[in-house]
């Protein structure tokens, strides 16, 4: 790991832990998850993916940068496909739950794809809990999860490549490193939400 992520990795270890007790993390790695606690944790997730999604492709749209490119996301119609196979209904547009501010550099950038890149490799793992779970074994596809076609782990050797060569100055890692913070705690404030989906 470079030092870098490991900076990151340590600085927004208590925020990472905080979200994985409110995510339903030991229920999915324990294979207890219940299918209306899967389908509330994809609720969940479209809300936190209708804010962050279109924030961070408009950015790297904006930057045309090719290094950003690759980081380009479209997880937000998976989730919505998940959720429609489910629940037979079309996902609520709740981004107006959003309280993240705009993009404004690289390094704000870096940090917010540090947490999605991280759940994104955790993707692989999960989906392989949620096909051992009894009760999901009608689910033939985890379209959020299983990440058809997309190779993560390529994925996070581009974002390692992209935060060790942008992230070099003291101010830019401690930009990065507060906007993965901001992040992970805009995933566990929705996770903390109480509704019925």
């Amino acid at each position: 790991m470079s030092q870098i992520l490991a900076r990151l990795k340590s600085t927004t270890q208590p925020q990472h832990d905080q979200l994985e007790a409110v995510s339903f993390a030991r229920e999915i790695m324990s294979q207890k998850i219940s299918r209306k606690e899967y389908i509330e944790l994809l609720a969940k997730t479209a809300i936190i993916y209708q804010v962050l999604e279109p924030m961070v492709n408009k950015f790297i749209n904006k930057t045309q940068n090719p290094a950003l490119t690759p980081f380009i996301s479209n997880r937000l119609s998976d989730v919505e496909k998940d959720l429609e196979n489910l629940t037979q209904r079309q996902t609520e547009d709740n981004s107006g739950l959003s309280e993240i501010e705009e993009i404004e550099t690289l390094s704000d950038l870096i940090g917010i794809l540090y947490v999605l890149e991280g759940a994104r490799l955790g993707g692989k793992v999960i989906v392989k809990a949620l096909r051992k779970n009894p009760a999901l074994a009608d689910i033939k596809e985890f379209h959020f999860y299983q990440q058809t076609g997309i190779d993560t782990r390529q994925r996070w050797l581009d974002f390692r490549t992209l935060a060790n060569d942008h992230l070099g100055e003291e101010q830019d890692q401690e930009r990065a490193t507060l906007a993965a913070k901001k992040i992970f705690n805009y995933f566990y404030r929705i996770h903390r939400l109480d509704f019925s989906f």
